[in-house]
């Protein structure tokens, strides 16, 4: 793999794979593979669905790429269209899950916007390392909110609005409910974990 490549853009790289550099189109594919992969498995909860959606995605990639518009926004694309192929699992597979189904409160789209205050309530985790106990906590939430708590892993808050088709507000509500559902899981745990280390 050629190292001058890790250092151009998405949009370059797809330039350059349109030119017949099919490195380039490897480095989009590695440049990609955890954060994209990890948001298919969170979602579809099956580790072969995920491979095949993975992959369908950047076979979607190799066909238009192209027709892509170069507006370095291939990130939020990808995501976008890695949201479609996981809708269209759930459709096909309609015993699963689905990402439009309320949540456990009964709460669907929630409109109303968040004081700027509260929209940096995910950086809140940011201090939190990836243990098993917040994993298991984020996999407790609402499909909804746990998709918007991955996603915020990636793109921004706009980014996660103009992928999802929701209003903004709605976003940061779904983010923040996310993350205090998290917090209260987290409390709810802390103190089992402390009677287990005085029994020990």
């Amino acid at each position: 793999m050629d190292p001058i490549l890790s250092n151009r853009s998405d949009d370059e790289l797809v330039d350059s794979f349109c030119q017949g550099n099919n490195e380039a189109f490897e480095e989009l594919v590695l440049r990609y593979k955890n954060p994209l992969y990890q948001y298919i498995l969170s979602l579809v909860k099956d580790e072969g669905a995920a491979d095949d959606l993975f992959q369908d995605v950047f076979i979607s990639l190799f066909k238009h790429a192209k027709t892509y518009k170069r507006q370095g926004k291939l990130k939020a694309w990808l995501f976008l269209t890695a949201r479609n192929k996981v809708f269209n699992y759930f459709r096909d597979h309609k015993n699963t899950t689905s990402l439009d189904q309320t949540d456990d409160e009964g709460n669907a789209f929630l409109q109303e916007t968040l004081p700027d205050n509260s929209r940096h309530a995910l950086d809140e985790l940011s201090w939190l390392e990836l243990q098993e106990t917040v994993r298991q906590a984020i996999e407790k939430l609402p499909p909804r909110q746990r998709e918007m708590i991955y996603l915020r892993q990636y793109l921004s808050f706009q980014e996660i609005a103009d992928t999802v088709g929701r209003p903004l507000g709605t976003v940061l509500a779904d983010c923040h409910r996310g993350i205090s559902k998290i917090k209260q899981l987290l409390a709810q745990q802390q103190p089992a974990q402390e009677e287990t280390y005085e029994t020990v």
